[in-house]
């Protein structure tokens, strides 16, 4: 095995320089990281605040420590996931408090005790469920009551509505009081996505110029690595806030447009592994691959990279986005017209996939992306500087989530 495999399968190394990576950000770097986690940090000091005003003002619970805490653990938990997990977190309370009561009683209290009875109160939570959130919860609550609570006190009650009255103030604070702008997050979460998409791309471009399948095989790897949770979660969280909050109501029909066109360049993703695929394919064995080809999918690396801002119908005449897809697909269309083998046949079909989607993404339908196609065929031994191909037509609101990475 060589070093460099070994160095790529070392989850040490890996550790350590994303450690350093981490260590060595910009100025800037970290500027942009305060900025996206300004909202959150603002969520969790409300909700801290509002749950334990609740518990200790209004309630009369002496010390009520689960209620900020559960509070601050309901923001933190994955959006998009919210109710699920602050379920776990008063059921781990609710099931901490008990055990730690119970035990306590039974064993005493002391460093040993401690440690008994937080063993004892995982291994049962594991027993019930393997739910990271209650297990944690279960064990902590436990170890509170262990340390702060004398044998002959029942705190149970009090501990468990503090849970509860946390987890109630986290989610109205995050989903009613101050919510997360659902459209922002998701634009936020789909540009490294697309970003990567588009440098891979690019990648793939000049590995069809140089006839390098080396370089091709890199950009596959790559693209097989890139994650789409992010953008899943951004999704699933807007979805959720724009159910719950009346403040975010109105972004409904925007968001509909926005998931459409998220869920097609996730598609697109898989699309072009394909296409890194049979372009390594077609190098590999010397196939022709013309330089239009080559430019077809610089170009869809445009249309790709600016897709990010147009998830939602268009207003006026082409976007840069769409304006870069149509020029792939002629581009690939005048390829095809050339005469290619099998594995040039498969990269030009591949751009035109991913570059109908990329214009459906930005609100045109399907049928008017594939008769934009068709109008486009006779136009394909054109030079690539020729006339601009007509404008799309824009949908008039979000487009109906058809499937996506159809073939053409």
């Amino acid at each position: 095995m060589s070093t460099t495999r070994r160095r790529t399968h070392d989850p040490v190394g890996a550790t350590w320089a994303q450690v350093r990576r981490t260590g060595s950000a910009t100025a800037h770097d970290r500027v942009v990281r305060l900025r996206l986690s300004l909202l959150v940090a603002v969520q969790s000091g409300v909700a801290a605040a509002g749950a334990w005003w609740i518990a200790n003002d209004v309630l009369d619970n002496p010390q009520p420590l689960f209620a900020p805490a559960v509070a601050v653990g309901t923001i933190a938990s994955s959006v998009g996931q919210r109710f699920r997990r602050t379920l776990f977190l008063v059921a781990g309370v609710a099931v901490g408090i008990t055990l730690g009561d119970l035990l306590v009683s039974w064993v005493g209290q002391g460093h040993l005790q401690i440690g008994a009875i937080v063993a004892v109160s995982i291994l049962f939570a594991v027993l019930l469920s393997g739910e990271g959130s209650f297990v944690t919860q279960v064990g902590g609550s436990a170890m509170v009551i262990a340390v702060l609570s004398p044998a002959n006190t029942n705190l149970a009650l009090p501990r468990f509505i503090d849970g509860v009255v946390g987890g109630v103030v986290g989610i109205l604070v995050a989903l009613v009081v101050l919510p997360l702008h659902p459209i922002h997050r998701i634009r936020r979460a789909g540009r490294p996505l697309l970003d990567h998409i588009a440098t891979q791309l690019k990648r793939l471009a000049e590995a069809a110029r140089t006839r390098d399948a080396e370089v091709a095989k890199q950009a596959l790897d790559t693209l097989r690595g890139v994650d789409t949770s992010d953008l899943q979660t951004a999704l699933s969280a807007a979805v959720e806030v724009v159910r719950i909050s009346p403040l975010r109501w109105h972004n409904h029909n925007s968001l509909e447009g926005w998931r459409h066109g998220a869920g097609l360049m996730m598609r697109s993703l898989l699309q072009t592994r394909d296409l890194a695929l049979n372009l390594e394919t077609a190098l590999r064995h010397d196939e022709p691959v013309p330089a239009p080809l080559a430019a077809a999918v610089d170009d869809l690396a445009e249309a790709v990279r600016h897709v990010g801002v147009e998830w939602s119908p268009p207003s006026g005449g082409p976007s840069r986005s769409q304006r870069a897809a149509l020029t792939a697909i002629r581009r690939a269309q005048e390829a095809l017209s050339a005469g290619l083998l099998i594995g040039g046949v498969n990269v030009a079909n591949d751009v035109i996939i991913i570059a109908l989607n990329t214009i459906r993404a930005s609100g045109v339908s399907k049928q008017d992306a594939e008769e934009l196609r068709r109008n486009l065929a006779p136009d394909a031994t054109r030079d690539a500087g020729g006339p601009e191909p007509r404008h799309p037509p824009a949908a008039p609101g979000p487009p109906p989530a058809h499937g996506a990475g159809e073939q053409p």
